[in-house]
C-alpha cells in the first residue's frame, strides 16, 4: 500500500500576529518533530518549549510544539501542532522546511476534518455544523450552528434510527415467521411510523426558522416620498449609504446593507417612496418597491408630518392592507418639527390600522449621534421584527439543503411503507430505504458528492 501523505497547514490567519499555529496530520509527524527541534524523545499531549531549526541547522524561531498520537487526536492520526511567532517570514520558512520532508504536502480546504470523518471521529452532521460554526458571525448563527455541531441534531437522528430499526425488525420477523403473523401487531408499527412522519415534517418546517436565524432576515423600509426613509436607513447603518435630499423621489432604486442587531443578522433595504409617480424612472422605482413588498416578511413603514397628504394616505393604506399579517412596525420620523404631534395624529386618524401597529418616534436629523436612542431603536426592531422563536426546539437544527432533501426522501418512503403496511414485504422494503436515507444523513453511505460540498466549506488548516 502507498504510504499516506502527511498534510500541513496554517490554522491561524495568515499575516502579522503574536502567535501562529501550524498543524500537521499523518505518519511523518513524529519524524518532523524530531528533525525540526533536534529532540529525540516526545511524549504525547505534552507541550514543549523548543527551538525550531531549518534543514541547514539554522535557527528559525523559538516556540511550542505538541505531539498527538493516533487515535487520540482531532483527525485520529498522528498530529503535530507548531506554535511560532506570527511573522509571515517565519511561517513561510516553516512551510519551506516542511515541504522538503518526504510525503509531506499542503493540506486542501477541510482536509483535516475530512480525515477525522474518514477515521470515524464524528459523523457528517457534526462536520456540517462545524463548518457553519466556524463561519458564524452573529450570536444567533452561533446558537444554531452550535446545536447542530454538538449533538442535538444527532440525538434526534439516533431516536429516529432506533425506532425505524425496531419496526423494521417486526416487519422482517413477520416475513420470516408467517405462521405466527397474528403475534405481530402491524397497527403498532403503523402508529409508530405515522408519529415519525409527523416529527420529520416538523423538522422540515422548523428548518425554515433555522435558515432565517442563520442566514438573517430581510427588513424592508418603505413609506411615502420625503418621509426620511433614506435618512433612517443611514441612521441604522451609521454611515451615509443612501443619498438624501429634500426633493421628493430621490431614491429610485433599492439599497441594502447587512447589520447585526443584538446578535441577529438582518439585511436592511431602503426603497423608493410610494406614491403615484410623475416620471418613468420614478415609476420603475415604485414598481420595484411593490415587488419587494410582495416577497418579503418584515417591514418598517416610515412616516413624517410633512409627507402627509390624502393621496399618500390612500397609497400607504392600500399597501398596508396588502401586507396582511406580515410583520410591520411604524417609525414616526422628524419629531423635531413643531407639527410632529399633530401630523402623527393625522396619519393615525386617516389610516385607522396604524393605531394597532407598534411604533417608535425619532428624528433622524437630531438623533443621529444619540447612541442611547439608537440602542433603544435596535431593541425595538429586534423585539418586534427579528425575534423568530426564543424557544427554539433543540432537537431540530436541520437547515442544510442536503439534509432537507434526505429527510424529504425519508418521509416519502415512510408514507409508502404505511400505505402498504398490509403487504409486509413491500412495507419492509420501503422501511429499509428509510433506514438507508437516514444513514446517508449521518454520512454512512452514498455520500461522496456530499463530502466534497461539506469539507470544501472549511478553511485550509481545518
Amino acid at each position: 500500500m502507498e504510504k499516506k501523505e502527511t498534510i500541513f497547514a496554517l490554522s491561524t490567519p495568515y499575516g502579522r500576529s503574536a502567535v501562529a499555529v501550524i498543524r500537521l496530520s499523518g505518519p511523518n509527524c513524529l519524524d518532523v518533530a524530531k528533525k525540526l527541534t533536534k529532540k529525540n524523545n516526545f511524549s504525547e499531549r505534552k507541550v514543549y518549549l523548543t527551538t525550531f531549526f531549518d534543514d541547514k541547522n539554522l535557527i528559525i524561531d523559538r516556540g511550542l510544539i505538541i505531539f498527538f498520537k493516533t487515535p487520540l487526536s482531532y483527525t485520529g492520526e498522528d498530529m503535530l501542532e507548531i506554535h511560532t511567532h506570527g511573522s509571515t517570514a517565519i511561517i513561510n520558512k516553516i512551510f519551506e522546511v516542511l515541504e522538503k520532508f518526504e510525503s509531506c504536502r499542503f493540506a486542501l480546504p477541510g482536509e483535516f476534518s475530512k480525515r477525522a470523518y474518514t477515521n470515524g471521529k464524528n459523523d457528517l452532521i457534526h462536520y456540517e455544523g462545524l463548518a457553519n460554526l466556524i463561519s458564524s458571525e452573529t450570536e444567533q448563527q452561533r446558537v444554531v450552528a452550535s446545536n447542530q455541531t454538538f449533538g442535538q441534531t444527532r440525538n434526534i437522528c439516533k431516536e429516529w434510527r432506533e425506532l425505524i430499526a425496531e419496526n423494521l425488525a417486526i416487519l422482517d420477523s413477520a416475513i420470516d415467521f408467517p405462521e405466527e403473523g397474528e403475534d405481530f401487531n402491524l397497527m403498532i408499527v403503523e402508529k409508530n411510523l405515522k408519529k415519525l412522519v409527523q416529527n420529520a415534517k416538523k423538522a422540515i418546517e422548523f428548518s425554515d426558522t433555522c435558515q432565517q436565524a442563520y442566514n438573517g432576515q430581510d427588513i424592508i423600509i418603505f413609506g411615502p416620498p420625503n418621509s426620511g426613509k433614506s435618512s433612517f436607513y443611514n441612521l441604522l447603518c451609521q454611515e451615509n449609504k443612501a443619498i438624501t435630499s429634500s426633493i421628493k423621489g430621490t431614491t429610485r432604486d433599492k439599497n441594502t446593507a447587512q447589520l447585526e442587531i443584538f446578535g441577529q443578522k438582518a439585511a436592511i433595504t431602503d426603497t423608493a417612496g410610494l406614491r403615484k409617480a410623475n416620471n418613468s424612472i420614478e415609476k420603475k422605482g415604485v414598481k420595484k418597491t411593490l415587488e419587494i413588498l410582495d416577497t418579503s416578511k418584515n417591514f418598517i413603514l416610515v412616516l413624517s408630518p410633512d409627507s402627509f397628504s390624502k393621496k399618500n394616505c390612500d397609497f400607504i393604506e392600500n399597501t398596508v392592507n396588502k401586507l396582511g399579517d406580515k410583520n410591520l412596525v411604524v417609525i414616526y420620523n422628524k419629531n423635531d418639527l413643531n407639527s410632529f404631534d399633530s401630523g402623527k395624529i393625522r396619519w393615525m386618524n386617516q389610516i385607522s390600522n396604524l393605531k394597532k401597529i407598534k411604533s417608535f418616534s425619532i428624528s433622524c436629523k437630531v438623533n443621529r449621534s444619540d447612541y442611547k436612542m439608537l440602542i433603544n431603536l435596535m431593541k425595538f426592531i429586534n423585539k418586534n421584527l427579528l425575534i423568530i422563536d426564543r424557544n427554539l426546539n433543540d432537537n431540530y437544527y436541520f437547515f442544510e439543503k442536503a439534509q432537507i432533501n434526505v429527510i424529504s426522501s425519508m418521509i416519502y418512503d415512510l408514507e409508502m411503507c404505511i400505505k402498504n403496511i398490509k403487504s409486509i414485504e413491500i412495507a419492509s422494503d420501503f422501511l429499509s430505504k428509510t433506514l438507508s436515507s437516514l444513514d446517508t444523513l449521518y454520512g454512512r453511505s452514498d455520500v461522496e458528492d456530499r463530502l466534497e460540498v461539506v469539507f470544501n466549506k472549511f478553511c485550509i488548516g481545518k
